[in-house]
Order: C-alpha cells, then sequence, then structure tokens
C-alpha cells in the first residue's frame, strides 16, 4: 500500500448502515455522543482516546456497525492490524451491504499480506459500489498482487472508466501490458500516466525501458534524461540511460552516466551499512 492505511481508512467515515437500535433511546444517545467524539479523535490523530471511547460504545451496544468500523479505523492508526481487522470484520457482518466496511476489511487484510481474502472484500466494494475508482484500484493490486494479471488489467480497466485521470490505474495498467510483451499498450498507458502527472519520475523511467525493449533508443535517452530532470540520485534512470548509451553506440555519454551510477551506488551501500551499524549500536 502506497498510502498511510489509517489516512485512507479514516477519508471513508462510516456511513448510514441501516443498524436498528438495539438499546433504549438515552443509552442510545451515549453511545452516539462517544461514537462521534471517538471519530472527532481520530480526525485529530489521537486514536488511543478514540479508542478508548469507542471501546465504551461497543460494551453498551455490540450491534453498532460504525462503532466497530471507527474502532478498526483507531486499531489501523495504531499499526495493530490484527484488531483492526477483527473490528472491521464485525462490522462487515453488521452491515454486508456497505462498501466502505468491506473497503476498509480488504485494506486492512491487504496490510497483513492476505491478498486472498482483501481481493474478495474490495471485489464485493466494487459490485456494491460500481462508481467508486479506488474500489476497482485496490481489487486491480490485490489481483496483481496474486499473479492474476488479466484479472488485474481487468479491475484497474474498470478504475480508468470511473476515473479517467486516476494516475496509479493508468500506471499499473501500462506496468502489466509492458511485463505481458504488450509494449504497444503499454506505451500509451504511460503517456496518459505522464499526460495526468508529468512530475513522475518512476513513470518515465519504466516509459524508458518498454522504449529500450522495442530498440527505440532516442526516444528511451530522452524520458531517462527526463526522469533525472525530476530525480537527478535516481539510479534506476542512471542505469538505464547508461544501458542505452551503450546500445546505441555513444560510450563518450556512457562512461560520464556509469561514473554517476557507480558514485551515487557506493554512497547509497555506505549510508545502508551505516544504518546497520547505528541500529546494531542502538540495540546493543
Amino acid at each position: 500500500m502506497r498510502l498511510e492505511f489509517w489516512l485512507i481508512i479514516g477519508l471513508l467515515a462510516a456511513c448510514d448502515s441501516g443498524e436498528k437500535p438495539t438499546v433504549g433511546l438515552g443509552e442510545r444517545a451515549s453511545i452516539s455522543r462517544e461514537s462521534a467524539e471517538g471519530f472527532r479523535l481520530l480526525q485529530q490523530g489521537r486514536p488511543g482516546e478514540a479508542l478508548a471511547l469507542l471501546q465504551r460504545a461497543a460494551e453498551k451496544d455490540s450491534a453498532s456497525m460504525e462503532v466497530h468500523y471507527n474502532m478498526g479505523v483507531a486499531h489501523t492508526h495504531l499499526k495493530e492490524y490484527a484488531k483492526a481487522i477483527a473490528a472491521f470484520g464485525r462490522a462487515v457482518k453488521l452491515a454486508p451491504e456497505n462498501p466502505g466496511a468491506h473497503f476498509a476489511l480488504g485494506i486492512a487484510l491487504g496490510v497483513e499480506h492476505r491478498q486472498r481474502d482483501a481481493a474478495e472484500h474490495f471485489e464485493k466494494a466494487a459490485a456494491l459500489a460500481p462508481d467508486r475508482a479506488e474500489y476497482h484500484f485496490r481489487l486491480g493490486e490485490a489481483r496483481q498482487a496474486l499473479g492474476e494479471v488479466e484479472e488485474a488489467l481487468a479491475a484497474f480497466a474498470a478504475a480508468i472508466r470511473v476515473d479517467s485521470t486516476h494516475v496509479d490505474a493508468h500506471f499499473l495498467r501500462a506496468g502489466l501490458l509492458a511485463s505481458s510483451n504488450r509494449p504497444e499498450e503499454a506505451e500509451q498507458g504511460y503517456r496518459r500516466a505522464i499526460e495526468l502527472d508529468s512530475r513522475r519520475a518512476d513513470i518515465l523511467w519504466e516509459l524508458g525501458q518498454v522504449y529500450m525493449q522495442q530498440c527505440q533508443y532516442p526516444q528511451a535517452a530522452e524520458v531517462l534524461r527526463s526522469a533525472l530532470e525530476l530525480e537527478p540520485r535516481n539510479t534506476h534512470a542512471l542505469y538505464l540511460l547508461s544501458q542505452v548509451y551503450l546500445l546505441s553506440g555513444q560510450p563518450d555519454e556512457r562512461a560520464e552516466v556509469l561514473s554517476i551510477f557507480q558514485r551515487l551506488s557506493a554512497a547509497q551501500r555506505h549510508f545502508k551499512q551505516g544504518a546497520l551499524y547505528a541500529e546494531r549500536g542502538a540495540i546493543d
């Protein structure tokens, strides 16, 4: 998951689940206040306090979908993912027709590397709310992680149909097309993603790889240089550009780029080694 998980879920306030009161009106009002205050604390980045309130609300009414959903948000923010899965799972049982609950559970399962289960809930969310591009997109990510290429392509395409400006759907779909030996379609996908966000070096250097596979070295060099204008220390782009110069018979340009690549790679190795020593020192 590229986005901070708690933020993804926090943006999805539990909608009306159609739940029916199972307690008296006075106590129900108390539960609602605790739930609302808990959600407010979540928005303020105070998940521990929020969780305490929400747990009290759940003790009074264990059949409140909203309370369990927000407990899942709190557990997620606290990186208690197993507890988040349990809370979101309870929310799904209480409101099986709520797409947001399925989506939240899918995200939590994905964080725990349970992609098969995550895909099941993303698929349900997308079926219940087909106008939500993010539901289709997350289904595509889960299918991709499972190696289900055609299913992932279909899910990303569905996300794009709903929202043609979804950059990551274009990007990941293009990557799958490239790995499936469909370079022309991949190029179109990368180009569309670049139109939507021209500041993404990762899109540019992946497009460069597609051009390299087709022996289109001038085009590859152009997009790789553009990637390096955005991220001069990007070793992926530097290495690929050095290979382009090698394959296109430009030894002087290759030597210059390769020198920069080797220098940066050495610096990164030293940094990682230093970080490892520092970590060991902290442990000792």
